[in-house]
């Protein structure tokens, strides 16, 4: 039996660029691009740690579930071009996050702010407020269309629901801290796609 190991390279991609992003994000020089709209306070957001732990373990789902598609009996094709639009949804989930990071040093994996935390609304932030959350979705999007089976498509429907969970606990700390310049940023953009949701 022939097993696609091509999602496990793709997997590696995303997460090797997003580690090499972060990695030049940080040897970077401080740009205050949105210095006059910093936090006065430190604060984290509503069960960030419980949204964390349960979006890892969403992916650990999804992992488990590729593991038995690539090493059990190959899931069925849906049609011809799935596979190609799998890794296509992928990439551009790698590209998004590498721009966020580059753009947002400051980006931690729970939604935690600290006194001087700039407010991102500059590049990718422009188009929609939760790019890094986006582009974990769409990792999961590819992952089900280039392996499609039932295990995979219900763990990339939990993780786009933690995603959209963790998205809207992020909103309350981030309205919490910045107020009404956080809810005008809101009023001009969406949460994950543009002009639509």
């Amino acid at each position: 039996m022939q097993h696609d190991i091509g999602i496990y390279i793709a997997h590696a991609g995303f997460f090797g660029s997003f580690v090499i992003a972060r990695g030049i994000a940080a040897m970077a020089p401080l740009d205050q691009r949105n210095a006059a709209v910093v936090s006065s306070q430190a604060a984290t957001a509503p069960a960030s740690r419980t949204l964390f732990v349960t979006h890892v373990g969403a992916f650990c789902l999804l992992y488990f579930g590729i593991a038995a598609a690539v090493f059990g009996p190959q899931p069925r094709l849906l049609f011809p071009s799935q596979i190609v639009i799998g890794a296509l949804l992928i990439a551009s989930g790698a590209v998004l996050s590498c721009w966020t990071l580059l753009y947002f040093r400051s980006w931690r994996f729970r939604a935690t702010i600290g006194i001087g935390h700039e407010l991102a609304t500059g590049g990718p932030f422009r188009i929609l407020r939760h790019p890094i959350y986006l582009s974990l979705t769409l990792l999961a999007l590819g992952t089900a269309l280039w392996q499609p089976t039932a295990f995979i498509w219900g763990s990339f429907v939990i993780i786009a629901v933690l995603s959209d969970l963790r998205a809207r606990s992020e909103e309350t700390l981030l309205l919490r801290v910045y107020g009404e310049t956080y809810a005008k940023y809101c009023e001009r953009t969406r949460r994950f796609l543009p002009a639509i949701y």
